[in-house]
């Protein structure tokens, strides 16, 4: 009995040792993927000075703002988006993208979500597995980075562009999506942001949901306009969340996409072309 006993005891201690040994792996992965990316976010952006306004928040030569804009319904998205920045925009970061690129090659842009105090480098691979698990210099790190789709036009210039990034479990990259399902989060502020190195883009979430991970809100290719505009409101009928968008479609559509607790379904925030730098277009 006695011998049993010991047996037991010495299986429950190294039973004890593994668990600790792996919680401390799993402790120290988290931070090491916390600290990659604070020590990104410092090293390549700054707030925007607090007053100052940009200048490229000005209309584009030759558009047209006035009564037409003035009158646009809050809820309502032109096919191009406001000509105008949105009073209730969130403030800009600065990426310094000469620093940035020169360092991380893959990395097309940087996204941004106030709401939910969402800040990272997003990375473009040849493939949609390259980045599951790698930080954006190449080395392992579990909680991967965030990526735009392979198959995405790295210029934003698709109807929809498609954004991922793993749901881990410290609330790190996109684990806070899943705090638009309230609604008051939403409400506190729609936007989020995404810079690139020829200009800045500004989203207004349209459509929060669960979709199939093969779902259609991954779709990225359209029989013309007229098959996107019937995609877009599609989504925006799915959407679990009243997100006080109603009536037409914007120009383009970026889909964040996170796992939603199982391997079969995944949680999706879409948000709609609103506004983007004036100053930097070519037309």
């Amino acid at each position: 009995m006695k011998k049993t006993e010991l047996i037991c005891g010495i299986a429950a201690f190294i039973l004890l040792i593994a668990g600790i040994a792996m919680a401390l792996r799993v402790y120290f992965t988290y931070q090491k993927g916390r600290e990659t990316y604070d020590e990104m976010e410092a090293a390549f952006t700054i707030d925007n000075p607090p007053g100052e306004e940009s200048e490229d928040t000005e209309p584009a030569a030759g558009d047209e703002t006035g009564s037409e804009t003035d009158d646009m319904e809050k809820n309502t998205i032109s096919e191009t988006g406001s000509e105008v920045l949105p009073e209730d925009a969130p403030e800009r970061i600065v990426v310094d993208w000469d620093a940035l690129s020169a360092s991380y090659d893959d990395c097309v842009a940087w996204i941004q979500i106030p709401a939910v105090e969402i800040s990272y480098p997003v990375m473009q691979a040849e493939d949609n597995d390259y980045y599951l698990h790698r930080s954006p210099d190449g080395s392992y790190i579990y909680a991967g980075s965030v990526f735009m789709d392979h198959q995405n036009d790295s210029y934003l210039e698709d109807y929809n562009t498609v954004i991922y990034g793993h749901n881990m479990r410290d609330g790190s990259m996109f684990a806070k999506l899943k705090r638009f399902k309230d609604s008051e989060v939403l409400v506190f502020c729609p936007y989020f942001w995404i810079y690139t190195p020829d200009r800045d883009y500004l989203y207004r979430i349209f459509s929060i949901h669960s979709v199939d991970a093969d779902g259609n809100a991954y779709a990225l290719e359209f029989d013309g306009y007229e098959g996107y505009t019937e995609w877009f409101y599609e989504m925006l009928d799915t959407s679990e969340i009243d997100t006080g968008i109603t009536a037409l479609v914007g120009k383009k559509a970026v889909t964040l996409s996170t796992c939603n607790g199982n391997s079969a379904t995944r949680l999706v925030v879409q948000g709609v072309l609103v506004w983007q730098d004036v100053e930097s277009e070519d037309d």
